[in-house]
């Protein structure tokens, strides 16, 4: 009978540690959450590992430490924690974070099958809807990635990025209408969306409207001032319209974003081979060619255009 009073007195004290670390990595998590959101992601990870080393079946801790690793760029570490967060406590959240740090790998497919496994927890989670329409856009499944973008819609009608998918989405299938609406509707509901101003100006650029284009280029960059895609795009638009001056200070603003950008080179080189200063172009040309080779056929036909163009006068 003492021996059973032992027992059972050792059953109760095991289980009050195992409430007492709970709380204490509950508290872990909490603080360590906090520091995540002010940007302290050290901090934040060491929080949520010591919540993990007192509470190994809190699959928060897991889950969050997760997060924290995505941020720091240490990618298999998150698949690792969301994984093991799912064998916890397999929650849709889990699967979609999961399935976004799978694509940040490039495993398409593997995030296709996270995001369809969030869906079937929650048949609600518009985020999951999006993500898996942006997953298969990219696999080049514009029908389906259309109709995942449409049910996120219906879920959250004021999801400005859903409509920004679905128009991106549209715009791959030939529809500039489909697309412009929605682009026109996701401005209407975030203003401050940068992309949907970029992916608005291929719109306009391809219905020849270059100064539509030119003016949403404009107010992405205004949104986004780093934004280098931008600059290199309107800069290409610029060179179209004849703004030469204007199509190199774009070319130059996107190497000062990113140095090892050749297309900024390319096309900066050809403005330059326009303007009749042929060995600055071709210093740029070389440049070009050695970050990326596969420029060079593409790059030598308008040279070779511009050249034969001034033996013509």
């Amino acid at each position: 009978m003492r021996a059973a009073l032992i027992v059972t007195l050792l059953i109760a004290a095991a289980v009050a540690l195992q409430a007492q670390n709970r709380r204490a990595a509950i508290d872990y998590v909490a603080r360590g959450t906090a520091k995540m959101d002010t940007g302290d992601l050290d901090g934040a990870l060491a929080d949520f590992t010591r919540a993990i080393e007192l509470d190994r079946n809190y699959a928060a801790s897991y889950f969050s430490r997760g997060l924290a690793r995505r941020r720091l760029a240490d990618l298999d570490g998150a698949i690792s924690d969301f994984t093991k967060s799912i064998q916890l406590n397999p929650i849709a959240e889990a699967y979609l974070d999961r399935g976004a740090v799978r694509k940040d790998k490039g495993d398409r497919d593997g995030a296709i099958t996270d995001y369809a496994k969030a869906i079937e927890l929650n048949g609600k989670y518009a985020d999951a809807y999006y993500n898996r329409g942006i997953a298969l856009d990219d696999k080049g499944d514009h029908d389906a990635a259309i109709a995942d973008f449409t049910r996120a819609i219906e879920l959250n009608p004021q999801q400005a990025r859903a409509f920004v998918g679905r128009g991106f989405a549209r715009m791959q299938k030939g529809d500039a209408v489909g697309a412009l609406a929605d682009y026109n509707k996701a401005l209407e509901l975030n203003p401050q969306n940068a992309l949907a101003y970029f992916n608005r100006s291929f719109v306009w650029k391809a219905g020849g409207d270059l100064d539509r284009a030119i003016a949403d280029l404009t107010k992405d960059i205004e949104l986004a001032p780093r934004d280098e895609a931008a600059y290199l795009e309107r800069g290409i638009l610029r060179g179209a319209k004849g703004d030469l001056n204007g199509a190199i200070t774009d070319f130059d603003r996107v190497l000062e974003v990113n140095p090892d950008n050749a297309k900024a080179y390319a096309n900066r080189g050809v403005i330059m081979l326009m303007q009749g200063k042929d060995a600055a172009a071709q210093g740029d040309f070389d440049r070009a060619f050695k970050l990326d080779s596969n420029l060079r056929p593409i790059i030598q036909r308008v040279i070779d255009e511009i050249l034969k163009s001034r033996k013509k006068i």
